[in-house]
């Protein structure tokens, strides 16, 4: 195997004109203005403690702090928040928009150039994947627009104002602000509004369609300020992109606006002892190590179980010398995985070497992927005759082609075109995809699976939509079997992966592939609890 040497890391995937946009849309201040941005955020942060009627805890000012900063700027920042539950973010943010929509219509008389877009309301949207969870957060903030607290302060003469609802819609009658209650389900149709704040309670359970096509551009025309709040779950979502984001952004170079904030059980247990106590009892029913307690309160994402390979693991398997993939190789025989796209997905072909002359002590061979066809939007009739050059470059030991359907049309006439080449029917039965699949994860537990991850291979699209299939894959038992498919999401897919599953399929007989077979399989069992660790 050849490998050049090593690149600069490449931090991000973006082209110069990517880059130069999110230049362009960052909100730089001058020291005068970022002190009067301080001034007016100490005030409304003053104002919300007052209408809450109790201090924010110390964990959720910065979170409310970046709130308000975010709308007196206009940077149109995705905040995200995971806090454990019921640690108080709900009632945090309804603090915080109940203040915004009573102030900021007022502040923007004084100061026209910086708050002008709120002279005649703010406008809030609130949304959750069901209504019920809606009902939850738009319930908090009527709450706090309804509160004595609040009543007091309307009345004020400089103030005078009043509170009005009507099902789904409450605002205020002389400023102009209002809340809309709206659920982000993926059958909804809720395009249509216009928002200066939109409020997702529970992403971690919305739609990754929903949110991207029909929440975020509600807020388009005002750069609204996005916040996300919820807690882990066991697959990857808009949610949990979005905090790796806001994460990988508080550590670049010159950003200085967090927009990612945390607090797990102990963060809360700080300032709250009853909360302490509550959590101790959850600890004792379910288990510091169950997963329930895990994602409720330690704030941990469990990716291991809902995800066929985590992000961590996806670069541990990337070999970053690898800085080309091999257009050929005749040294040693290799094997190969076709994926035959269908009417919404695309052909791969997937080619790896194998080190055939060092098995490890259980038997399995080291697998390297070294090239990747990508067949999109080709009429079939084409694609046979690309297959057919692609192949010709390689050493070819054996190449599995999934089967049913168009499959077997594929394979028909592959075996037509290539009569020395040894093509092997990989079934498409929940079984056989199952045995597939398992000898896979076994070889990437194992560290026998690798890629190529060097800077110039990261850069080709074959890799970025590689990597992309590869995290986006979700893992399921059904008894016995496992099955491995992309997310229920637009232009989610699994070609890659299933093309890979297909090729190291084709050394499972060769090598220690049936102990993947063999393996102990350890289930819960409700007559024996693990001991527990406090």
């Amino acid at each position: 195997m050849t490998a050049g040497t090593l690149l600069d890391d490449v931090g991000s995937d973006e082209t110069l004109e990517e880059q130069q946009l999110r230049r362009e849309a960052e909100v730089v201040l001058s020291p005068s203005r970022q002190k009067l941005v301080d001034f007016l955020t100490d005030r409304l942060m003053v104002a919300c403690d007052s209408l809450s009627g109790h201090p924010l805890r110390p964990y959720q000012v910065p979170f409310a702090r970046r709130i308000f900063e975010s709308l007196i700027i206009a940077d149109g920042a995705r905040i995200t928040a995971l806090f454990s539950r019921q640690s108080g973010k709900t009632e945090c943010v309804a603090n915080v928009i109940a203040t915004a929509m009573i102030f900021l219509p007022r502040l923007a008389k004084v100061y026209p150039d910086l708050l002008g877009r709120f002279a005649e309301g703010v406008l809030v949207g609130a949304f959750a994947p069901v209504d019920e969870q809606a009902d939850n957060l738009f319930g908090r903030i009527v709450a706090r627009l309804s509160s004595d607290e609040a009543e007091a302060l309307l009345k004020d003469p400089e103030i005078d104002d009043r509170v009005r609802g009507r099902g789904r819609r409450v605002w205020l009658q002389n400023c102009g602000s209002e809340v809309r209650k709206t659920t982000c389900h993926p059958k909804a149709k809720i395009e249509g509004r216009t928002y200066h704040v939109i409020l997702v309670d529970e992403c971690q359970d919305a739609d990754d369609k929903t949110i991207n096509k029909s929440v975020s551009p509600m807020g388009a025309s005002t750069r609204a300020t996005h916040v996300w709040t919820g807690t882990p779950t066991y697959t990857k979502n808009v949610f949990y992109d979005r905090i790796q984001e806001n994460k990988r952004d508080s550590v670049k170079r010159g950003r200085t606006r967090r927009s990612h904030f945390e607090a797990n059980w102990r963060e809360v247990a700080k300032y709250v002892p009853l909360y302490r106590k509550a959590v101790y009892d959850e600890m004792d029913t379910m288990g510091a190590d169950s997963d329930e307690f895990r994602l409720s309160y330690e704030l941990e994402w469990i990716l291991d179980k809902g995800q066929f390979i985590t992000s961590d693991r996806f670069t541990q398997c990337g070999d970053i010398t690898a800085q080309a993939l091999e257009r050929s190789w005749h040294h040693s025989p290799v094997v190969a995985g076709i994926d035959c796209g269908r009417r919404q997905d695309k052909t791969v072909v997937t080619v790896v070497w194998v080190d055939w002359d060092h098995p490890d002590s259980l038997g399995f061979y080291e697998h390297r992927i070294i090239n990747w066809l990508d067949l999109e939007g080709m009429d079939w009739e084409e694609q046979y005759f690309q297959i057919y050059e692609f192949l010709q470059n390689y050493n070819i030991h054996a190449v599995g082609v999934d089967i049913g359907g168009i499959g077997d049309v594929v394979l028909s006439r592959l075996k037509t075109l290539m009569p020395h080449v040894n093509f092997v029917e990989c079934p498409d039965a929940p079984k056989d995809q199952s045995a597939r699949f398992k000898y896979l994860k076994v070889l990437l537990e194992r560290h026998r699976m690798i890629w190529p991850m060097g800077a110039k291979v990261r850069r080709l699209k074959v890799f970025r939509r590689f990597r992309q299939e590869m995290e986006d894959a979700e893992l399921e038992y059904k008894g016995p079997n496992i099955s491995v498919a992309a997310p229920n999401a637009r232009d989610a897919h699994d070609d890659y992966v299933d093309s890979l599953a297909n090729a190291v399929a084709m050394t499972r007989d060769d090598s220690g592939g049936n102990a993947a077979d063999n393996a102990v399989v350890v289930y819960e069992n409700f007559l024996f609890k693990p001991s527990r660790r406090y």
